[in-house]
């Protein structure tokens, strides 16, 4: 049996906001579990169930109140602003349901924003990987195409690649196919499948499609801010 590194693990994780004041309110009520490499979880939840404060805490956007969140062993809640950012640069994707491209930049140059934030300018290795990963995701001949020449299955497998540029061990996706139709959102979910096998990425994907979920590893379900797994049948 192949040994799978632990890429995200939270140990009773709590999240309140305006805390010591009357007005305190516990989103997130000991949050405990565990995500391999190279795993896709779907996480299903109503709307205010906690979704969005989980994904905010392990993007490394936000702090827990109480317990512990860790990405590929980095203990969020030990670092400062610098630390934080640096942890989504180095380890974390992100694909949202908008894919949130710059219209007056190619295809190629949007990927590439990531690593331009990082370093300042992409380097030759760079701008090599994100060709690969674009040619992976059928859009080598949209390379020098601006973001709005393109459709919006491929602005948002762009995304996809633009998340996956910096080789993040983790990647967030929220709700990454509710503004594309079913059958695009179909094949931008089979491609973020894929990649999470071949790249050994790991993948927590928040959606409220049912059959999407289905096709996940696993599935988790965050209610009233209390998680616990779905069985997958």
């Amino acid at each position: 049996m192949v040994s799978r590194s632990v890429i995200v693990e939270t140990v009773g994780l709590k999240k309140t906001y305006n805390s010591g004041t009357d007005k305190a309110v516990e989103v997130l009520h000991g949050v405990d579990m565990i995500a391999y490499s190279g795993e896709f979880i779907a996480i299903i939840g109503q709307s205010g169930s906690g979704k969005s404060t989980l994904l905010n805490i392990l993007g490394a956007l936000d702090k827990p109140t109480e317990g512990s969140a860790s990405i590929d062993g980095v203990e969020i809640g030990s670092l400062d602003a610098l630390g934080l950012a640096k942890l989504r640069g180095q380890k974390i994707g992100f694909v949202f349901q908008f894919h949130h491209l710059l219209e007056e930049f190619t295809c190629l140059e949007n990927v590439l924003m990531p690593v331009s934030i990082q370093k300042g300018a992409p380097e030759k290795d760079d701008t090599s990987y994100a060709k690969l990963l674009l040619t992976r995701v059928g859009l080598e001949t949209q390379l020098n195409k601006r973001a709005n020449q393109m459709s919006g299955g491929q602005q948002q497998r762009t995304a996809i690649v633009r998340a996956l540029c910096n080789k993040p061990k983790l990647v967030l996706a929220d709700e990454p196919t509710g503004n594309l139709d079913s059958r695009s959102g179909a094949e931008v979910f089979a491609l973020m499948r894929e990649i999470a096998r071949e790249l050994g990425v790991t993948f927590l994907m928040v959606t409220h499609d049912d059959r999407l979920a289905a096709a996940a590893d696993r599935i988790l379900r965050i209610e009233d801010g209390y998680l616990t797994e779905v069985t997958n049948e």
